[in-house]
């Protein structure tokens, strides 16, 4: 098979780009920028570690142990990768998805058109999903389509509004009366790391790895040189976007009250900077944002299905199933469906982030062990977690609040990370209970020489 590892990569790396930037991802940027002010580089940098370099650490994790989620989730139990598929696909099918399809007509199509009537939702809708199973029914060229034709178009329409922000910037940086350099580090950090996008590097990995070895890349020196490069690409266009649209928030210190609405923010503040043509220019790239990250989620989630079922369901027949299911989610609404995916997301993230570093660090942990104490521990955590958010959004209605009370006392909790310290203990616990017990260690996946 001819190989043309450059141009590979550019298309791999232009494909993570834009399956990581979702809707959300336009979003938040801004809001960073409103609160830091002139500190607006801090927020940015804190900003890249947590929300470009780890997920693209959890993407590379995978490929580090094996071939795909299986052969890292073995480690724990043998079925532990049914658990996490089973839960990945719920938040994709009530959640992501259908967000995009809802996202997408809200500030994409009625940001062009205004308010429109709720049949020119259901007509968008089939044909954005029909998109959608278009560029994803097909395994072995999914990743070549939207590297080649989508990213490029999203590009240029981002690359617009950064660079209209730089060169006719809306008003001088001034400083934020609340943000420090510290506070806007964090405040980027943080906020980086509640985007998710974690989960979404664990779980498009395989999509990545399959492209790689269709591709001819089968050798671990040919996988290690193609993911640093399509990682290096995708963390530079997704950094200048980042830094562009925070740097464009920072412009709005002396316009905007800090609890303004993000999505009003960021039309607003494209609007002053381009008028009505820069309102056409963001519904354009919010549509080419949703519909990326819906065929990377269709994509994932019939490659899971084609492997939960041992190929008796095809991967193009699977797809099409999902598809077909979420456009008809989609058609009911996603607020209610949103409050299911959230508490199921709320059980993935921690186990995602700590199996980024488990598949990163693979030759630091000693056995198996310790990849089932953290895992677990990690996992039961955030069952606290989940149930807490079940509980706000009105799913279940029960009194917790003396469980939440203990839960708050573990360090790091009230900062969102009950579960690190009991993860960390439970790796140390589990590591030295397999160590006494002289268990054997399931061996690492091991690519071609």
């Amino acid at each position: 098979m001819k190989k043309n590892m450059k141009k590979d990569i550019l298309v791999m790396g232009f494909a993570m780009f834009a399956i990581f930037f979702g809707s959300g991802n336009l979003i938040f940027p801004p809001i960073i920028g409103l609160v830091s002010g002139e500190q607006v580089g801090w927020a940015i940098v804190g900003l890249a570690l947590t929300g470009i370099l780890f997920p693209m650490m959890a993407l590379a994790s995978v490929g580090n142990v094996g071939y795909n989620l299986q052969d890292m989730m073995k480690h724990i139990n043998s079925w532990w990768h049914y658990l996490y598929m089973g839960l990945g696909l719920l938040v994709v099918i009530f959640g992501t998805i259908p967000r995009c399809g809802g996202v997408a007509f809200e500030s994409g199509m009625q940001g062009i058109f205004g308010e429109l009537p709720f049949m020119a939702r259901i007509i968008f809708l089939a044909i954005f999903f029909a998109i959608s199973y278009y560029f994803a029914m097909n395994r072995s060229t999914v990743i070549d389509k939207v590297g080649n034709y989508l990213t490029p178009a999203l590009l240029i329409t981002l690359l617009a509004i950064v660079v209209l922000a730089i060169v006719n910037p809306i008003d001088t940086l001034h400083s934020s009366s609340i943000s420090t350099a510290k506070e806007s580090f964090l405040n980027g950090f943080f906020t980086g790391y509640n985007t998710g996008d974690v989960g979404t590097g664990i779980i498009c990995a395989g999509m990545f790895i399959t492209a790689f070895r269709e591709k001819g890349y089968c050798n671990k020196q040919e996988y290690n040189k193609m993911m640093l490069g399509i990682i290096l690409v995708g963390f530079t266009l997704l950094f200048v976007v980042y830094a562009g649209l925070a740097y464009l928030g920072a412009q709005g210190v002396n316009y905007y009250s800090l609890d303004v609405n993000a999505t009003f923010l960021l039309t607003d503040l494209v609007k002053n900077l381009a008028g009505y043509e820069g309102s056409f220019i963001l519904a354009v790239a919010v549509i080419l944002a949703c519909l990326t990250t819906a065929i990377g989620m269709i994509a994932t989630a019939g490659q899971w299905v084609e492997a939960w079922f041992k190929g008796k369901i095809s991967y193009r027949q699977a797809s099409l199933m999902i598809t077909i299911a979420i456009f008809m989610i989609s058609c009911l609404g996603v607020s209610n469906v949103l409050k299911i995916s959230g508490p199921i997301f709320m059980i993935l993230f921690p186990m995602s982030v700590v199996l980024t570093f488990l598949g990163l660090g693979k030759k630091w942990v000693p056995n198996d062990g310790a990849w089932k104490g953290a895992v677990w521990v990690a996992f039961i955590m955030s069952l606290f977690d989940a149930l807490n958010l079940a509980v706000m959004t009105g799913l279940v209605n029960i009194d917790i609040s003396g469980l939440m009370n203990i839960i708050n006392q573990i360090p790091l909790a009230k900062q969102g990370f009950a579960w690190l310290i009991p993860t960390i203990l439970g790796y140390v616990i589990g590591a030295v209970i397999y160590k006494f017990k002289k268990k054997e260690s399931i061996a690492y996946e091991v690519w071609d020489n």
